[in-house]
């Protein structure tokens, strides 16, 4: 009987530890577009507002990706991003967003090449880990696949 009251204990314990998992409003869909003023863009947001969660540009064949996050204050401008397995972490550059009140833009470049991106187009999985919770996207398997294709260096 103690045994299974002290691994009571040490599971609630454990589980009190655990960072809050967060999912995007069910409207948010993932969009691909690409034309020559803008270059290509790949958006996690609800369609035709300002409601965006994440946007990733590029130039088409520069085989590099800038990418935005909205965010809240406070939060850091280092982000972790998991697909799967692979995890990267980018410093990015943090500052308030236009659009949405209280929202923060954390904004940082990676190659086209990087593991983590490459992943996001194989699997279409993305997670944004921040020190207070992480945030499930929905998947992004033919967008990421269609953006990062026309984002690639020759």
């Amino acid at each position: 009987m103690r045994r299974l009251i002290l691994a009571g204990l040490f599971a609630a314990a454990l589980s009190g530890c655990a960072t809050p998992t967060e999912r995007p409003d069910r409207a948010m869909r993932w969009g691909v577009s690409a034309n020559a003023d803008e270059g290509a863009k790949l958006v996690l947001g609800v369609p035709d507002t300002d409601d965006v969660r994440m946007m990733l540009t590029c130039r088409p064949r520069s085989g590099q990706v800038n990418v935005t996050i909205v965010g809240r204050r406070g939060d850091p401008a280092a982000v972790e991003l998991q697909s799967g397995k692979i995890v990267g972490r980018y410093a990015g550059a943090g500052h308030a967003d236009e659009e949405t009140l209280g929202a923060m833009d954390i904004a940082f470049s990676a190659p086209a090449s990087d593991p983590l991106l490459t992943h996001l187009a194989d699997t279409g999985d993305l997670t944004i880990v921040f020190p207070t919770r992480r945030i499930v996207l929905p998947n992004a398997f033919a967008e990421a696949h269609d953006f990062l294709r026309l984002c690639r260096a020759r």
